[in-house]
């Protein structure tokens, strides 16, 4: 029980880490954009980083979890079980919950959708006053943070509690989905690293913690 508590301290210490990294990288989110957008990716490497985005999005999460719970021979008749899935699945979606919070809260336009040009400084992206004169939906400044790396940390982080023997792979699709969402000028680099921040933060707070009773000594 310790081993396990002290992996569920690592998870929040990896969701600081990366919520500071996020508020660091927003001194270069504007270079980074530009940078994307002057040199695209391969084709090759784009189609990775497009199939990855599974791993992101709401509904690829959805399959996935589906696909996951159906193949460990899951039964929805012993209540232990009930929970162990109802956290996986909450733990999944929780982080995106919390970010569209701060969606509706905090507008900040796509990199795809801004001209970066007139920016002086990561200050000008948050607002409407960089979005270029097309006809946009409410989506184009909902930049902050990013809901894909919301959802595609707190999935890995749930899988990586409920089935410990696919964590590598758990853990390269979250960062390919992420990715993804960079290389495609669909989100600053800040709001990749704070949105994964925030999907480990709701993955963690759905785990099961463990009791006093259980670091007490044998007698």
């Amino acid at each position: 029980m310790r081993k396990i508590f002290g992996k569920q301290r690592a998870l929040l210490g990896i969701a600081t880490f990366l919520i500071a990294a996020g508020m660091l990288s927003l001194m270069a989110d504007i270079q980074v954009a530009r940078l994307m957008d002057l040199n695209p990716i391969p084709k090759e490497i784009g189609r990775i980083l497009r199939f990855s985005e599974i791993g992101g999005h709401g509904t690829g999460a959805a399959m996935v979890l589906i696909g996951v719970i159906a193949c460990s021979q899951f039964s929805w008749r012993r209540s232990e079980e009930r929970m162990r899935a109802l956290r996986l699945i909450a733990g999944s979606y929780l982080g995106g919950l919390i970010v569209d919070l701060f969606k509706l809260i905090i507008p900040r336009v796509r990199p795809g959708k801004a001209i970066l040009e007139n920016a002086n400084g990561f200050f000008d992206t948050f607002g409407h006053q960089l979005l270029d004169a097309g006809i946009h939906g409410r989506s184009a400044v909902m930049s902050f943070p990013s809901g894909h790396a919301a959802v595609a940390a707190g999935l890995a982080a749930s899988l990586w509690w409920y089935l410990p023997t696919g964590r590598p792979a758990f853990v390269a699709l979250a960062i390919l989905a992420s990715l993804q969402r960079v290389a495609t000028n669909n989100h600053y680099v800040s709001d990749i690293c704070i949105g994964a921040g925030l999907g480990l933060v709701g993955a963690w707070l759905c785990m099961p913690k463990p009791q006093a009773r259980d670091f007490e000594p044998m007698g």
